[in-house]
Formats: C-alpha cells, sequence, structure tokens
C-alpha cells in the first residue's frame, strides 16, 4: 500500500474535530498521500450523526446551560459526547485500496487498534464496528466516503465521564437516564478501568503507529496538514458552526416534530416511530388521502454511498400511495443501489409497515 502520512494534532474543539478529516479527504482525492492523524477533543461536545435530528436526541436547554457545544458530523452513527477522556484517530484513504464491503472494511483498519489494545493485555476483539475488551465497547467507528478518499474515524476511551455523557442527552424520563448511565458503566469500558492508569498519549500514539505499519505492509513519514488543508480546514469547521447545517435534518420536515402517532382528522395522521434492526431507524411520516404527503428518515446508521441517499429516497416517496411504498423503496433501492451498515432495505419496510399498521394510521386509510 505504499507509504503514508502520520499526523499528531493538538487537542481541537468540536467543530475542528469533525471537518479535519473532510480537508485530509480533499489531500487525499487530489493525489495526496494515505494519512493516519490522532488528536482529542479540548472541550466535551455533543457530536450528532448525520442522519439524525438534533431535537430528538439533544436536551438543547441542558446542552445551553452546561455550555456543551452541538456539531453535527458528515458521518453517520448515534450521538455520542466527546470528551476529552478519549484519545481519537481518523484513516484517510484511496477508495480503490479500501473492501467495499462493510464488515471487511472495518476489519482490514481497525485489525491495528485491536492488537494496541492486546499489548496491553487486554482481551480485545472486533464486533461490527466496534471494538470490545471482554464484550465492553471501548472503541467506536464509522466510515464514510468522499469523492474518491474513504475516511474511518475511530477512538479509543482512556477515561468515562458518565455524568457528562448522558447529562444532555434527550431521555423520556429521569429513570431511563439513570438506566442509560448503568448501561454505559455495563458496555462501556475505557483503559482507566481495565489497566487501573492512563496510558500516556505519546505511547498510544507510537504503538498505533507501528501497528498499522505492521498490519497493512505501509511505511509512516511524520508530517503536518498543507497549507491548503489548513485554509479548508478552517473555512470548513466556520460552515458546520452554522445553524443551518447543525440542524439541517431537522429543517427539513420542521412539519413532522412528533414522537407519537395522532390522527389530525378523518384523512390525516402523523406517526413516529423507532425500529430497531441493526441500527436505529427513527421514522416520522404524515400521511394525508392515503399518500404519504412527508416522510423523515433520520437513525444512527451509516450511509457509505451514494452520498445523498436518504434525501432521495424520501422525496421518491412524497406523494405514494400507502399500497405502492413497499415497490417504491424496492426500486429506489434497485437503482440506487445503497452501500448501508446498520439497515437493510426490508428493514425500512417493515418499518414503515409498523407506522401503516398501527390505528391511529388505519383509521385515515
Amino acid at each position: 500500500m505504499g507509504d503514508w502520512r502520520y499526523v499528531s494534532l493538538p487537542p481541537q474543539d468540536g467543530y475542528h474535530m469533525i471537518t479535519s478529516f473532510v480537508a485530509v479527504a480533499d489531500y487525499v482525492n487530489k493525489n495526496g498521500k494515505n494519512t493516519l492523524m490522532t488528536f482529542y477533543a479540548r472541550t466535551p461536545f455533543i457530536n450528532v450523526g448525520v442522519h439524525q435530528e438534533v431535537w430528538l436526541e439533544v436536551d438543547l436547554e441542558c446542552a445551553k446551560q452546561n455550555n456543551i457545544t452541538v456539531v453535527r458530523r458528515d458521518i453517520g452513527g448515534g450521538t455520542v459526547v466527546i470528551t476529552p477522556g478519549e484519545h481519537d484517530y481518523f484513516i484517510v484513504v484511496r477508495a480503490e485500496e479500501v473492501p467495499r464491503n462493510p464488515s471487511q472494511l472495518y476489519e482490514k483498519f481497525l485489525t491495528p487498534v485491536v492488537n494496541v489494545l492486546k499489548s496491553y493485555g487486554l482481551n480485545a476483539n472486533l464486533r461490527d464496528q466496534d471494538i470490545v475488551v471482554n464484550g465492553k465497547k471501548i472503541s467506536g467507528n464509522g466510515a464514510s466516503t468522499f469523492g474518491n478518499a474513504v475516511v474511518i474515524t475511530g477512538n479509543i476511551l482512556f477515561q468515562l465521564d458518565v455524568d457528562t455523557m448522558t447529562r444532555c442527552i434527550k431521555v423520556p424520563s429521569e429513570k431511563f437516564r439513570d438506566k442509560m448511565a448503568k448501561d454505559i458503566r455495563d458496555w462501556l469500558t475505557s483503559l482507566e478501568r481495565e489497566l487501573g492508569y492512563v496510558p500516556p498519549r505519546e505511547e498510544i500514539e507510537k504503538k498505533l503507529k507501528d501497528e498499522f505499519e505492521r498490519s497493512l505492509g505501509i511505511k509512516f513519514e511524520d508530517s503536518r496538514l498543507t497549507r491548503e488543508e489548513i485554509e479548508l480546514w478552517e473555512s470548513l469547521a466556520k460552515e458546520k458552526a452554522n445553524e443551518e447545517w447543525i440542524y439541517y435534518k431537522d429543517n427539513r420536515h420542521p412539519d413532522l416534530h412528533s414522537e407519537r402517532c395522532v390522527k389530525i382528522s378523518s384523512s390525516v395522521a402523523i406517526c413516529h416511530i423507532d425500529y430497531k434492526a441493526r441500527k436505529l431507524l427513527r421514522i416520522t411520516m404524515r400521511i394525508v388521502e392515503k399518500k404519504v404527503d412527508e416522510i423523515s428518515i433520520s437513525g444512527d446508521f451509516f450511509v457509505m454511498n451514494p452520498k445523498n441517499f436518504l434525501e432521495k429516497l424520501e422525496e421518491s416517496l412524497r406523494g405514494v400511495e400507502v399500497n405502492n411504498i413497499n415497490s417504491v423503496v424496492r426500486r429506489i433501492f434497485e437503482t440506487e443501489k445503497p452501500v448501508i451498515f446498520g439497515f437493510s432495505e426490508n428493514d425500512l419496510i417493515n418499518a414503515i409497515q409498523e407506522i401503516l399498521n398501527k390505528p391511529e394510521v388505519q383509521e385515515v386509510i
């Protein structure tokens, strides 16, 4: 796979963290070297997946009161609170060197991270796109395509700040928040918990470099970002701080902010469901005169490509009679051939059918 760059950056704010790899992807697209980049968050921030609606995921009043920034990244997955207690890595590689199958992609590029954890005597294994130690998640990862570059983003949890991680996530009740905190303690772990201490970041970075070189058969050149990358990075960070981007998914469907099923009239109903596929599908749909008037599809899944598949899918379903929804979904999947990690064509059809089976919807169709 040839020579790669290795870039280590100082701590960053949320807007710069989620845009750094986009600037590097632009560099790789212009025949730049494949790149491994590492750094960590300067302050906590709430990191919302590109396919999620902020209003469904974040307690915005809490975030404001605690001065915690809300950031929307360009990659899928769920809402997470990023804290300085983790170390993040970004792998940016030419698409032709990446397996098309998501499982093979993660196996190829996350095995070095697994090996770093094993070097500390930990029982680390890859589970889907996560890395677990004794069954508990210690590393979350995602991937997306930017032109002819694929970006794999991930982290290693050094310490768990459970209070910060749960405080401003939207939940139905405080009892549920307590359960979420317990689940985090039960299902997540950290180097501090497993080892009894936190290794120096410099030590982790050296081990990552060594393992990537060994596993991928590459050689790193210690490097810095180019001037062009930095200029683009600053521009992108400024764009991501714009509320139009942060709330773009919410603003696509301002009239669909409902978390339940409601019959509006004899011919109109709005219904929301959360459907558990491999990942979570959140669907809100308004039905008027037995047709899909509007639909929002969000969740913590990953759409590798095509880039705007969800938007095309939502637009294609508008105006479709409820009896024809399945055929339209199948046609769009057949023509667009999306690469999705987290739900399938059948999952989507089943989720929509659950909405159509709701009593409030049955009364209008």
